[in-house]
């Protein structure tokens, strides 16, 4: 997978933060539970190529049984597993995150989460606090599925997406961060 890390002009020069691809296990929206498991090289101008393959065999051995966070949510088969990569931006040299990572189609303008599923399963809910959401991520197999949040009426749908052609790591810098 090929993807290219987007950041506002001088907000981040390159040699003042690092890149890590932690999983999150067990859940959509948690703190990282694996270490760095990809190590890509970047490139001066913020591209990179991720081999999901590169650290397959150590995903597998992260997993933990699913226990989704949010309350509204299922995921069925029950026993299936799921783990969300969650890219972190840190300081070159200190571990003190320097802004907020996430994965963007510039074509649609969607924000979209990578998730590895280990069969295939089905992620739904729904919640009517505030503004709806509703999930249906529906992985037909076992492997890694995008996901984007879609408007349907006045409903936010998160589903599967196909893997955009072009993909960034968008960056959203902290404030005060160095």
């Amino acid at each position: 997978m090929s993807a290219a890390l987007d950041k506002q002009e001088g907000t981040l020069p390159a040699d003042s933060y690092r890149l890590l691809f932690p999983f999150v296990a067990g859940d959509l929206y948690a703190a990282p539970t694996t270490g760095d498991l990809l190590h890509p090289r970047i490139e001066p101008d913020g591209r990179f190529v991720l081999d999901l393959n590169r650290g397959h065999r150590a995903l597998l051995a992260s997993l933990e049984p699913t226990e989704l966070s949010l309350p509204y949510l299922r995921i069925e088969p029950a026993a299936a597993r799921l783990a969300r990569l969650a890219p972190v931006i840190l300081q070159a040299d200190g571990i003190e995150p320097v802004g907020q990572a996430q994965w963007f189609d510039p074509d649609s303008r969607r924000t979209l989460l990578l998730l590895y599923l280990d069969r295939p399963a089905v992620i739904s809910g729904r919640t009517l606090a505030g503004r709806p959401i509703r999930y249906d991520i529906r992985a037909a197999s076992a492997g890694y599925v995008w996901v984007a949040k879609q408007l349907e009426g006045d409903t936010d749908v998160y589903r599967v997406t196909p893997l955009p052609e072009r993909l960034v790591l968008a960056v959203t810098p902290l404030a005060g961060a160095r």
